[in-house]
């Protein structure tokens, strides 16, 4: 792509239609030395498509902790008009090929773009260092695209 924009793929993960069901932004602790903040993500990891007989899928599905780690610049921005809150859906994650650096220094972070299928262009953006992908729990097959309250795992 000639924006230097490319599509965030770990080479084992794919987040189309993963569902965030919770986020936790953790503050730094600079009393303890801690200068990183952290956006985790709570998701419905889809980790396979099964196609049924009658030709409709069921998911076998992952809860997932999505930890973006060393946040600054967050900027959240979705909407539930006239219905109940749902877990949000995942369009694509982008961010640049090379890091942006910060003030001037040696330090650099990623500018990171989650578009969400929320009708309205919600997007969730923010400047990370990295992330991590944690698995909590063990995979169940659903008939959506998201776990189950009474299925999900508590925090």
């Amino acid at each position: 792509m000639d924006s230097g924009q490319g599509l965030f793929q770990d080479v084992s993960h794919e987040f189309h239609d993963n569902s965030i069901y919770a986020q936790n932004l953790i503050s730094p602790d600079p009393d303890n030395d801690d200068w990183m903040s952290e956006l985790k993500l709570d998701i419905d990891h889809i980790e396979e498509w099964i196609r049924q007989d009658n030709g409709h899928f069921s998911f076998s599905l992952c809860q997932v902790n999505l930890c973006f780690e060393g946040v600054s610049d967050l900027s959240v921005s979705f909407s539930f008009p006239k219905s109940s809150i749902t877990p949000l859906p995942f369009d694509r994650i982008t961010r640049p090929r090379k890091p942006v650096r910060v003030h001037g220094t040696d330090y650099s972070k990623f500018v990171w773009t989650i578009e969400l299928n929320d009708r309205r262009g919600g997007r969730i953006c923010i400047h990370a260092t990295g992330y991590r992908f944690e698995r909590v729990g063990k995979p169940v097959t659903c008939e959506e695209q998201c776990i189950p309250k009474h299925l999900r795992l508590p925090k």
